[in-house]
């Protein structure tokens, strides 16, 4: 018995023994040196639609055991822009012991388009259907690197009160971001209508190429140029076209055709600085009933 002892103890301590010379061994030959990150430059310019492959161009990585690395950097992540179409990325790489190396610079785009809200059509809403999602839907945001983002437009009253039983001109802003960051904001008038009434059914609305437009400080618009013709209770007539039809279509009899001098174009914009401007195309019918159509000119920033 007392033998039988002895060779436990003996196998038990051989074990120990085995064991702490394996965790040892392995200690010393464990890779503890992490790769090495490095690139020929602080920032790369590509394009937005750069792919993964483009956008580690200029970096080389290596491994004191696993050698080169190169083939295996990638994108780990992207910071929102720092200004404009400039943002910071981040790159990994792992060596075979999992230990990682990182390296940040700067990512420049060559062909970034600022983030813009557009309108396809004018912000005139009947007083029954006066609700954000009405005026979303009219909306559009095409963003260079996030595509079609339309749905995420926002849009949320100003400083007037609207009234749910009053017609008339209120203020709204409409906002959208992309995934970098980029915000686009535009304070606009919503005419509300009462589409029930004689006097509205009577109206003719210039109609417009554009109901938002986007200029550089310093660079004039001339807002005749997106004038194209009136609509009246949703028949469109563009000036220029001798059709009968757009005749029978507005429903006025009269002897000679409107024309864009026809419309009386008003408002004030200073292109020396940065805001968001009205400005208003007016047109009288026959019977003396004038309608209002509405442009957005944005003076940006360059």
């Amino acid at each position: 018995m007392r033998k039988l002892r002895i060779l436990v103890i003996a196998v038990f301590i051989l074990s120990l023994a085995c064991v702490a010379g394996y965790t040892v061994m392995e200690r010393i030959t464990a890779d503890h040196t992490p790769p090495v990150l490095t690139s020929g430059s602080d920032s790369i310019s590509v394009s937005v639609s750069a792919s993964e492959e483009e956008l580690t161009q200029g970096l080389s990585a290596s491994d004191d055991k696993d050698g080169d690395l190169t083939q295996d950097i990638r994108v780990s992540s992207m910071s929102h822009f720092t200004e404009r179409g400039k943002r910071t990325v981040t790159y990994v790489v792992f060596d075979s012991a999992n230990q990682a190396a990182t390296l940040t610079r700067e990512l420049i785009y060559t062909d970034y388009v600022p983030l813009r809200i557009q309108l396809n059509a004018p912000l005139r809403l009947d007083i029954n259907d006066m609700t954000s999602g009405n005026l979303e839907e009219i909306m559009q945001a095409q963003d260079c690197l996030d595509g079609d983002i339309s749905n995420q437009i926002r849009v949320s009253m100003g400083d007037t009160a609207y009234s749910s039983e009053l017609t008339g001109e209120y203020g709204i802003v409409a906002q959208v971001s992309n995934s970098a960051g980029d915000v686009c904001s535009v304070p606009l008038t919503v005419t509300v209508v009462d589409a029930s009434s004689q006097e509205e059914r009577g109206k003719y609305y210039p109609t417009l190429s554009q109901y938002i437009v986007y200029t550089p400080v310093g660079q004039e618009l001339n807002p005749s140029d997106y004038l194209i013709g009136l609509e009246h209770n949703g028949e469109a007539y563009q000036f220029g076209s001798q059709a009968e039809a757009d005749l029978d279509a507005l429903g006025e009899e009269i002897q000679n055709l409107p024309s864009a001098s026809d419309v009386t174009v008003s408002g004030t914009v200073d292109y020396n600085t940065p805001g968001t401007y009205q400005v208003a195309y007016s047109y009288t019918s026959a019977d003396g009933v004038t309608a209002v159509t509405n442009l957005a000119v944005v003076v940006e920033e360059q």
